[in-house]
């Protein structure tokens, strides 16, 4: 099983907020992102399973832009927005050995989903506009509901884990 992201949309931080093609060529990294994008495409071809994700929390790509991972799915490396979903949702079940849990809206299966005012499947970057997410649902949970708008407490660590130790 293979775990693939493509190269980081801002990756110093004097090119935050520039898109990423633009990005890698002001930080002189043309060159590896098109090596990247054209690695990651034959690996689809060939049956790969590649799945958006990669690290944040830093300057040039900070906690809450993980939805432009999937706009860059669909634009770099030409998934379509329907198949770039299912490799942020389904596949990622796959990959964690958790097929039977995870990445499905199906009975028994962990419920984590975001609803969206719009369809993102006719435009993908739908994800990344805060203001058009009206319900996230986590553990079967809403923590914003998407008939009220508000949030509900958050969980404590130990509730996230399940009985899981939690690293000190």
């Amino acid at each position: 099983m293979w775990f693939l992201h493509p190269s980081r949309s801002d990756p110093l931080p004097e090119t935050a907020g520039r898109r990423c093609p633009e990005a890698a060529e002001a930080a002189g990294y043309q060159h590896e992102l098109d090596c990247a994008i054209e690695a990651l495409k034959k690996m689809k071809e060939r049956g790969i399973r590649v799945l958006p994700g990669g690290d944040y929390g830093f300057a040039w790509t900070p906690h809450g832009t993980y939805a432009r991972d999937l706009q860059h799915f669909v634009e770099l490396l030409e998934f379509s927005p329907k198949d770039t979903l299912l490799a942020a949702t389904a596949l990622g079940g796959q990959i964690m050995r958790m097929p039977d849990d995870l990445g499905q809206v199906k009975a028994g299966f962990y419920a984590d989903m975001i609803l969206i005012d719009g369809d993102p499947l006719e435009d993908i970057t739908l994800l990344q506009d805060q203001s058009k997410i009206v319900g996230i649902m986590k553990n079967g949970v809403f923590h914003k509901d998407p008939g009220s708008g508000q949030s509900a407490r958050p969980a404590e660590l130990s509730e996230t884990h399940r009985g899981t130790p939690i690293p000190a």
